[in-house]
């Protein structure tokens, strides 16, 4: 144990509510308690338990397919059941293509083969890698501080199991290795019920919480297109949307992307300069679903639904929209050509998304946004009927006026965002309204 484990230790429990750490041998006095195993064939890496601490290192600098898999494990039991959680002191210095995990499971560790969720059933609670986590090259601290994604070191543990906890790491380059000392376990609060997602709308008016890979978006950009069916002022805008196949925007929620109710869909709009194909994937979690839809007038915006009505998974975590994906395309011949603008990018039942919007001129809400009621009115044909949904897809309001005017009552309605489908006897459009 280094001289500063026991002074950390008192600092740490004053700070966590005397929270006692119940993980024996996690400050590596005694190497015998910990077993070390390689987690590939290629025995390329060492994990050396001395001085109170675990240093993992390379033997020889290799590339993926010969780069060394390491760990070290043991067993260990609690006394109570209920939820706990681990953290560690992790050192790195010059690390690239890189990762280190803590998996917990209940099966004995094999040498020579990997202990992670697909193989063993084993949960990875603490991650650190420079690939999907920021710059850790060089790092020094909590690894619970890290928050590597999304990971807090939680798990929920029975009295009457054996369990065995399983630090592992691999890479290409490892500068001066990994360091780890004092991993420790201490009982925590349950966490909060999960919330799937189930709907939002971004209408690119305010802040969302949208994310870009391999290209870059701005979420408040302005329309250059307000003749068509989207008169909007804000819009969203993607530069290089085939910098590499796998360019995107993407919606991430860590408790899960929620198809099991209703029938699930999203709908965007769309305007570039040339045509493309749309392809929108829920993926990260579970059995990957993806639906696409054509982008086929240029310079001109264009509502596009997406069916994901025949899924209905949960654990998925991420929304993620490609053009072209997995299509090569010389953006050299003129950069322009690989930028788009997308608005009101909606996720909730599909029968509200379905209706497409018509390029039908002469009705008009207002005012809009409302208190009270919304005003419609026509100059190219009577109203046949308005119909009003809220963000999931249910129909609030239905009307058959059969006149050149009517008004929406909203007073009775909450406070939101709604899409309203207006019939005539020209055609259909569909119209977002606001309710303040």
């Amino acid at each position: 144990m280094k001289t500063i484990t026991l002074l950390c230790f008192f600092v740490s429990t004053a700070f966590l509510g005397l929270a006692q750490n119940v993980f024996t041998n996690g400050t590596f006095d005694t190497p015998a308690a910990w077993t070390v195993i390689q987690q590939n064939t290629n025995n390329n890496a060492t994990a050396i338990i001395a001085d109170g601490v675990v240093t993992f290192d390379d033997i020889n600098e290799a590339g993926w397919g010969a780069e060394g898999h390491v760990a070290i494990y043991k067993s260990f039991t609690v006394a109570e059941s209920g939820w706990y959680q681990f953290d560690a002191e992790v050192i790195t210095n010059g690390l690239s293509d890189h990762w280190f995990e803590l998996y917990v499971g209940t099966t004995t560790p094999v040498d020579e083969s990997e202990y992670n969720t697909a193989d063993f059933g084993a949960v990875n609670l603490l991650a650190l890698s420079t690939w999907d986590c920021g710059d850790f090259n060089t790092y020094s601290g909590s690894w619970l501080d890290t928050d590597c994604k999304g990971l807090d070191g939680k798990i929920e543990l029975d009295a009457s199991t054996t369990y065995y906890a399983l630090v592992r790491t691999g890479g290409i380059t490892w500068g001066a290795g990994v360091v780890l000392d004092n991993l420790t376990l201490v009982t925590t609060e349950a966490p909060p019920a999960p919330t799937p997602l189930t709907n939002f709308n971004f209408d690119f008016d305010t802040p969302t919480t949208i994310e870009e890979e391999n290209l870059t978006f701005n979420e408040n950009a302005t329309n250059t297109v307000t003749d068509g069916i989207n008169t909007s002022t804000n819009v969203g805008e993607l530069t290089g949307v085939n910098n590499n196949w796998w360019s995107q925007i993407k919606i991430v929620n860590a408790d899960g992307i929620d198809l099991s109710t209703s029938d699930r869909g999203l709908s965007v709009k769309v305007k570039g300069p040339r045509t493309s194909t749309l392809t929108i994937k829920i993926e990260s979690g579970g059995d990957e679903h993806a639906v696409t839809a054509n982008y086929t007038t240029e310079n001109v915006w264009q509502t596009l639904t997406f069916d994901f009505s025949a899924f209905n998974s949960t654990n998925n975590t991420k929304i993620a929209l490609f053009f072209d994906i997995q299509t090569d395309f010389d953006a050299a011949v003129d950069p322009n050509l690989n930028i788009f603008q997308v608005d009101d990018l909606v996720f909730g039942a599909f029968a509200s998304l379905g209706v497409e919007d018509f390029k039908m001129e002469g009705v008009s809400v207002s005012p809009n946004p409302t208190n009270n009621t919304w005003n419609v009115s026509s100059t190219k044909g009577r109203i046949s009927s308005v119909t009003v949904f809220d963000i999931l897809g249910k129909k609030v309001i239905s009307l058959r006026p059969n006149t050149l005017s009517t008004a929406i009552d909203a007073s009775n309605l909450t406070s939101g965002i709604y899409i309203t489908k207006i019939s005539t006897d020209l055609g259909s459009t569909t119209k977002k309204l606001i309710k303040h």
